[in-house]
């Protein structure tokens, strides 16, 4: 999945691709796999980017979440809930909580369905 925002906020900011990467400490072409969906981006490299951007975990994941997409996902009676971006705020800011919620807190969650 192609991470456009992401090159969207390194343009904003005035960098490279290779400036950012060096902040991360991996090469130009790891990074670019990040922006063009050939790399996944994982907690630590999300936090990483949140510090090098001076953006708190929740307002730089909100910023990239618009281009995660769910799996042809929906829920019967309700609207089509596939794209994150037709999420309400609440909902979106649950999801951010959850991911990077420490294994042991999101093994203490169920979620039930209502019958």
């Amino acid at each position: 999945m192609r991470l456009r925002q992401l090159r969207i906020i390194r343009n904003q900011n005035g960098l490279t691709q290779q400036q950012v990467a060096e902040a991360l400490g991996i090469s130009r072409s790891a990074y670019c796999g990040y922006e063009t969906g050939r790399r996944s981006l994982d907690i630590d490299t999300i936090a990483k980017l949140s510090k090098f951007y001076n953006l708190s975990i929740e307002k730089f994941v909100g910023k990239i979440l618009p281009d995660y997409v769910y799996d042809d996902m929906y829920y019967e009676d309700q609207p089509d809930t596939r794209y994150l971006s037709q999420l309400t705020k609440e909902e979106r800011d649950l999801i951010v909580k959850y991911r990077i919620m420490k294994a042991e807190g999101k093994s203490n969650i169920t979620l039930k369905s209502e019958d």
